[in-house]
């Protein structure tokens, strides 16, 4: 039995690890705004739950609101671009087969998988490549729409 906790399957290829730094990075940065945006809510309503007179007139300047408008509007955008582009460039390497890579084609029907080597070798719900070979996989479908997804590759 595993000892330890693993919330991904152990990482088969080169970009699996990119796509857990990328996923870790995502949920550290979404827990961190949740959990200050949950902590000034519940800070605003035990600040101002039994006041009924509020001073509704700015002591601050206009050009303070502007400052902290653009603030928290341009600094998560420049997190988000940040986040976008890290994304873009794992996805890019992953979907970008080196020049030494094996060319397997792939048929996709109802029930089955047609694979096809370029030895001319062909399987049916299988797939054997070997192991440390780059692959690229050319996939179609006859009939209906299908989908591969292969955990420890962190790729679908």
């Amino acid at each position: 039995m595993n000892e330890s906790f693993r919330l991904f399957p152990e990482a088969a290829s080169h970009g699996a690890w990119e796509v857990d730094y990328l996923t870790f990075a995502l949920l550290g940065i979404t827990t961190l705004f949740s959990v200050g945006i949950s902590l000034a809510i519940v800070f605003f309503v035990g600040r101002y739950w039994h006041t009924r007179e509020v001073n509704r007139v700015s002591s601050h300047s206009n050009l303070l609101h502007w400052v902290i408008e653009l603030t928290w509007s341009i600094g998560p955008l420049i997190i988000l671009m940040f986040m976008f582009a890290w994304g873009a460039a794992v996805f890019l390497r992953a979907h970008q087969p080196p020049n030494d890579s094996i060319d397997v084609y792939v048929v996709a029907k109802q029930w089955m998988w047609k694979v096809g080597h370029q030895n001319g070798r062909r399987e049916i719900n299988e797939l054997h490549v070997p192991l440390g070979t780059p692959v690229r996989l050319t996939m179609i479908s006859e009939d209906v729409i299908h989908s591969m997804f292969v955990p420890a590759f962190r790729i679908k």
